[in-house]
Formats: structure tokens, sequence, C-alpha cells
């Protein structure tokens, strides 16, 4: 989960290898993509996150501005929040 200024964000990081970041439908959350997933047998990481009001990601939009940026903004965060983490696996402590 990303904890956002917005709302919070449902995401979910699991597996090794090279990184697939999955982006569920319209109406979905991360979970839609466990049969790929799984029929991928482990051979990639894998970056889920939910839609907006949907799964644990907050709604954003409102009836005055429904734009299709906010949808992005989620995704951009799953982004930033995988690049942070892998660029930290490879940072040594101080010493």
């Amino acid at each position: 989960m990303i904890e956002d200024a917005r709302g919070r964000i449902d995401y979910e990081e699991r597996g090794s290898g090279a990184t697939i970041v999955l982006v569920p439908g319209s109406c979905s959350t991360g979970a839609a993509w466990r049969p790929v997933i799984a029929a991928l047998n482990g051979r990639f990481r894998y970056v889920t996150t939910s839609l907006l009001g949907y799964g644990g990601t907050a709604e954003r939009r409102t009836a005055g501005d429904p734009a299709i940026s906010h949808e992005a903004e989620i995704l951009e965060s799953a982004w930033w929040r995988w690049r942070w983490r892998s660029a930290t696996k490879y940072l040594s402590p101080a010493s």
C-alpha cells in the first residue's frame, strides 16, 4: 500500500527478475492479473495496483473533475515506488 496525501494507493510487488507493471482494466483491481501471474510461473517481478475507487485505492475523482489524469497519477505513484525500491536494493550502508 502506498500512503499518499490524496489517499491510499493499492500496490503489490512480488517475484524476481525483470519487472512487469500490470495495469488493471476498467473497474478492476490488481487481483485481475493473478491468473496471468500464475501462468508465468514466477519468471518475472510483478507490480500491480488498483484503479481509483477499487481495492485499496482511494477515489480521487469528483463529478466536477472526472479526468483520466487522476488514474495516470496512480500509475505514476506505483512506478516511482517500484523505482525507489529497486534503487535502494543496491545501496550499501555508509561505513
